[in-house]
């Protein structure tokens, strides 16, 4: 009994002197920061390699805790290339006199590296396992991994979602070691259960109180009783966004009922009719006259009557004589056909010298989501004041036929945070010279052409932080371009620190710089920088000579989601403009 109770005494003062070096060891922890990590016994990786792994590193505060955790990042990252037997383990720390450092050493027992054997697959009725493993990276003789396997099962698993079987499973049945003289081999047995074939049958849509049902499934192009795709999918949602008509849509659900597949589209509806306007009055500043009202109205309804057809009517009014309008419609899905069908009329009275009058007849065909090719028919008429002494143009007439193309990845169309946009358009035409022969020394009649290009993209860089490019170019070639032919920019929508339509010519490009911190969706904080430049020809009947400049303008704005629309307000310096002299600019972002 005696020695019985001696060896309890013992054992239990053994237990206490190991729970008082734990203390000891943790109270000397507590504070201490590691001065050194030394690893022992590596081969397959440098020092350097495996240090980088740990948590405890050289200056970081040291825990016992975060020895186990770094053994076994050690050991996972050893696995994961193939050293199945690895092991990794430390010796006990070593503090300095004060227990203010301490010094780490890592052993590590690498093992055999293993190979990769036979690689078999059993289950597997749709595809053959050589269709299987020859698309596998990890293949017979190269170091096993299990990241390469898990990477190549996902992929494979991905080929039979895109031959509509979503519900195909894959897992490792077996991974049996055989000895070799100079490395070990794993022979894999993968076991598949693809599931059955799952068909769409049936989309349901809920969420939607104006737009009809019909509408969203038509977006997503898919046909009654298709298979599966994951790609048309997960295509179905950025569609969806790009009708502008929501305001936000989910991705589709898969659902299966009575034996047959379905998707689930839920959609939240957006404010589809927006009016955006800006009313201003100028003051007389000439006894006997009366002042005027300036200002601009646009009001865009992206989705009539719910069925996504899309009318716009705009005015504008810059000074007391010149003013713009148009209208705009565009059918949707003709004939349940991806071809849009829309027109357009568009006026624009020029001070007391001319009113230009512009119809157009568009048809779109959208290859794509992202892709959509248009025929363009014009026609355009420019009336010239009645006063001869003060008409700047002659009465004349465009016909004109062309191509546009439009490549579009952004993921908004208000605000992006990647993607681009390309547009690129060339029309070709005749010009017809109302008068004499020689009228003001034009030509009676002459060729026409119009090209044109936008492109526009964009990167998110830090957190919520995005910067957006713009690059654009327009040209007329014609004989003898009159006033009426050119391009006009500047302003809110093209070179921001000047006036709208400021500058005129027969060539003109601008660019835009923005860099925007994101407030939401749809709202955000940016500042700017736009260049510019023009060439306008001379006249010979005039004898004024031909000119070009090159402009730059900056500044800073906001642009707000609001329940009126998505509007836009920037204060912007011109060139050589004082802080006094700057311009203040409101956008209207109403994209049809």
């Amino acid at each position: 009994m005696a020695v019985r109770r001696n060896m309890a005494l013992i054992s239990f003062l053994r237990r206490c002197c190991a729970l008082a070096a734990c203390i000891a060891v943790s109270a000397a922890s507590f504070a201490a920061t590691v001065r050194s990590v030394a690893v022992r016994g590596n081969s397959a990786f440098t020092a350097r390699e495996i240090t980088g792994w740990l948590s405890l590193r050289p200056g970081t505060l040291f825990s016992p805790g975060g020895i186990q955790s770094d053994l076994r990042t050690i050991a996972d990252a050893y696995l994961a290339e193939g050293y199945l037997a690895a092991r990794a383990v430390a010796d006990p720390p070593s503090f300095s006199g004060d227990s203010s450092l301490v010094d780490l050493v890592v052993r590590i027992d690498e093992g055999r590296r293993t190979l990769t054997g036979r690689i078999t697959v059993e289950g597997n009725r749709l595809m053959s396992e050589r269709e299987i493993l020859q698309r596998f990276d990890l293949t017979p003789g190269l170091p096993f991994s299990s990241a390469m396997l898990s990477r190549d099962v996902d992929a494979m698993l991905e080929r039979y979602e895109r031959l509509g079987y979503p519900f195909a499973r894959c897992s490792v049945n077996s991974i049996r070691l055989q000895r070799g003289e100079v490395a070990d081999s794993a022979a894999i047995v993968l076991v598949v259960e693809e599931g059955g074939l799952v068909t769409l049958d049936e989309i349901r849509v809920q969420g939607n109180k104006e737009t009809d049902a019909s509408v969203i499934v038509r977006e997503t192009r898919l046909r009654p009783g298709e298979p599966f795709n994951p790609a048309k999918v997960d295509a179905i949602r950025e569609r969806l966004n790009r009708l502008n008509i929501f305001a936000s849509v989910a991705e589709p659900e898969l659902y299966m009922r009575s034996g047959k597949g379905g998707l689930l589209i839920t959609v939240q509806e957006g404010n589809t009719n927006t009016f955006d306007g800006i009313l201003g009055y100028v003051p007389t500043r000439t006894p006997g006259e009366s002042g005027y009202l300036t200002g601009l109205a646009s009001v865009s309804m992206r989705n009539l009557f719910g069925t996504g057809r899309k009318l716009s009517l705009k005015w504008q009014r810059e000074d007391r004589s010149s003013q713009e309008i148009g209208v705009r419609y565009v059918e949707p899905w003709l004939f349940g056909y991806p071809v849009n069908l829309g027109g357009g009329f568009f006026q624009r009275q020029q001070d007391s010298a001319y009113v230009r009058r512009n119809i157009d007849l568009r048809s779109e065909l959208m290859l794509s989501e992202e892709l959509s090719v248009s025929l363009v028919f014009t026609t355009e008429r420019v009336i010239p004041s009645g006063d001869s002494s003060i008409a700047r143009v002659v009465s004349s007439s465009v016909s004109t036929g062309g191509l546009e193309i439009l490549y579009d990845t952004r993921d908004d169309n208000y605000s992006p945070t990647s993607g681009a946009r390309y547009w690129t358009g060339y029309h070709y035409g005749r010009k017809r010279v109302a008068g004499s022969p020689s009228v003001a020394g034009m030509q009676v009649s002459g060729t026409l052409q119009r090209i044109g290009v936008d492109l526009d993209f964009f990167l998110s860089t830090l957190g919520r932080q995005v910067v957006a490019v713009g690059l654009h170019g327009r040209e007329v070639r014609t004989g003898e371009p009159q006033e009426s032919d050119m391009y006009r920019f500047g302003g809110a929508n093209t070179l921001r620190g000047y006036r709208e339509n400021q500058f005129l010519g027969s060539r003109v490009a601008w660019t835009s710089t923005e860099y925007r911190f994101l407030l939401a969706r749809r709202s955000f904080l940016f500042g700017f920088f736009d260049t510019g430049y023009y060439y306008r020809p001379g006249e010979v009947a005039r004898g004024t000579p031909s000119s070009e400049a090159f402009r730059y303008g900056y500044g800073m704005g906001i642009r707000l989601e609001t329940p009126l629309g998505n509007m836009g307000v920037s204060i912007a310096l011109g060139q050589g403009d004082s802080i006094g002299s700057a311009k203040i600019h409101f956008g209207l972002i109403n994209e049809f």
